[in-house]
């Protein structure tokens, strides 16, 4: 049968370290022939070929791996990655359900069936570090988050909902707290002058480690020609490599 018509391997099992396989593979212990993979990954996220967990697990925990990354060292908040959180997170409550309720009808698969759920506490702490890094910044940045043409590309709906909320409250608290006592013209809490700005902003010059994912050829910074080659690492300004993280040509370390 021809390579390219096998399905793949489940979003869970393919990621598996060997032993762990071969204690699934052992006769009369098998959790794969036990369960139908409609029973614990079923086509609305981990089944599914054209889903975001129906590729191979290695592929999804490298793509949640690399925005993790890239959102926590990047001095600004990277667009938020739709279409690989949203259906990663639908896919694992609906899949944590399915293990518990293995676990508790099949006592004599309960070690596959730990794997299983430690493997998908694996992608949680992936997806709620994420998470928390952008919730850390959307609180450092707000005023100039909402400010922001593309706002609703940078941010999901509920990260704008929070950021909205987030600054009413701020400017609520100051108001309360001591703006009352001063006079109108100094109750602004986003003024910018020649000599002060309010509005705090990232500091796109902060130096990042990065690694070269794609060839890009020769780049000029600071009047030097840089050779940009696959794997090459280099520390450098991260408005030097910004354009290149977004078109995913590198990656932050």
């Amino acid at each position: 049968m021809d390579s390219q018509s096998e399905e793949p391997e489940s979003f869970i099992y393919s990621s598996l370290p060997s032993f762990a396989r071969d204690a699934i593979n052992e006769e009369d212990s098998s959790f794969l022939e036990t369960q139908a993979p409609s029973e614990l990954f079923d086509e609305s996220g981990f089944g599914s070929g054209d889903g975001i967990i129906g590729r191979a697990m290695g592929g999804t925990i490298d793509s949640l791996t690399k925005i993790w990354m890239d959102e926590r060292n990047a001095p600004e908040i990277l667009p938020y990655e739709h279409s690989l959180v949203e259906p990663l997170i639908l896919a694992i409550e609906t899949q944590a359900e399915n293990i518990m309720e293995a676990m508790e009808s099949q006592t004599e698969n309960k070690f596959e069936s730990m794997l299983y759920q430690t493997e998908i506490e694996r992608v949680k702490y992936l997806l709620k570090s994420y998470l928390r890094c952008r919730l850390w910044k959307i609180e450092k940045y707000t005023l100039y988050l909402l400010r922001q043409q593309d706002l609703k590309e940078l941010l999901s709906s509920q990260e704008i909902a929070y950021a909205r909320r987030y600054q009413e409250l701020i400017e609520s608290h100051n108001h309360d707290s001591f703006l009352h006592q001063l006079p109108r013209s100094q109750h602004k809490q986003d003024e910018i002058s020649v000599d002060m700005n309010m509005v705090v902003e990232p500091n796109l010059d902060a130096p990042v480690f990065c690694r070269v994912l794609s060839h890009i050829g020769h780049v000029e910074i600071n009047n030097d020609s840089v050779l940009f080659e696959p794997n090459d690492i280099y520390i450098l300004r991260y408005s030097d490599v910004r354009t290149y993280l977004k078109e995913k040509k590198v990656k932050l370390i």
